[in-house]
């Protein structure tokens, strides 16, 4: 009996050091980084169906937007549910992940880029935009898709390779330490400027039809200059960590479909609240 419990001790411990050792990857951001390039590479050749099914998650989301609102399906069963593409992929969909950040467990993680659709056949550019994903590490130590979102632009993004980890939030000094994050999304929902008070220094902003505006002053101004909407929160995904957390909301819209958006939180250096990312769909 004691030899059995001394193995089951052992054992007890080795998996704990393995789970450690997996929550503590130093690793974790160049694996999520690699993932999606591995993504990129499988849709190229398979197409988004088939590419998307291998790389999401069986828990990933797919944003709805109807007139009544917005809500988050199950992303895997709308992919399930297109033909199959022909091959060799007519239009291929071609992207690079240009930067992102992981939580300090290595268990969550977003990254953005640019992306292109390709005619194989003329040899033409037919489309560009900006993509958003949101990662999670899974059971097995593999990333997966949570979250996948883009925006049109009017023009390619150049200089959008190598990667490059987007920097910690600065220092801020609104709000408290270790704050709820539900309470602090209350705060920005109700006041332009307890927003732009949360914004980080290097934080990125993606609205549909326009190139990304980065940094606090660039994001600032072009806030200003369109009307706040009315927003709420739909959803909040956080890192077992409690350092990243994303935010998927809901906004009115002057069109009968609903808008949407979704913001990245990060903790700074004081355990406070800053706004890294956040993308925007209007409704329709």
């Amino acid at each position: 009996m004691k030899a059995f419990l001394s193995r089951v001790s052992i054992l007890s411990v080795a998996v704990l050091a393995t789970s450690a050792a997996a929550q503590s990857d130093p690793q974790a951001l160049p694996r999520m980084v690699a993932s999606e390039r591995a993504f990129a590479a499988a849709t190229a050749e398979l197409g988004v169906r088939d590419g998307f099914l291998v790389f999401f998650a069986d828990d990933s989301v797919q944003i709805q937007r109807t007139e009544t609102g917005v809500t988050l399906g199950k992303a895997r069963d709308g992919l399930a549910s297109q033909a199959l593409q022909p091959l060799p992929i007519p239009n291929q969909l071609i992207w690079e992940p240009f930067t992102g950040q992981v939580s300090s467990d290595g268990s969550m993680g977003w990254l953005t880029g640019a992306y292109v659709r390709f005619n194989q056949a003329q040899k033409i550019t037919v489309g560009q935009g900006a993509y958003f994903s949101v990662w999670k590490r899974q059971s097995n130590g593999t990333w997966r898709v949570w979250l996948d979102e883009g925006i049109q632009i009017p023009q390619i993004w150049q200089n959008a390779s190598p990667f490059r980890p987007a920097p910690n939030p600065d220092a801020g000094t609104v709000g408290s330490p270790n704050e709820a994050i539900a309470e602090v999304e209350r705060a920005v929902l109700a006041d332009r400027k307890a927003w732009e008070a949360r914004l980080g220094a290097d934080v990125r902003l993606h609205r549909n039809g326009a190139m990304p505006f980065v940094g606090r002053d660039a994001v600032v101004a072009a806030s200003a200059a369109v009307p706040r909407p009315n927003c709420a929160v739909v959803h909040t995904e956080s890192a077992a960590s409690g350092d990243l957390a994303v935010v998927v909301g809901s906004c009115d819209s002057a069109g009968k479909t609903k808008g949407s958006y979704v913001r990245v939180w990060k903790r700074d250096v004081t355990a406070r609240w800053r706004i890294v990312f956040q993308t925007e769909t209007p409704g329709t």
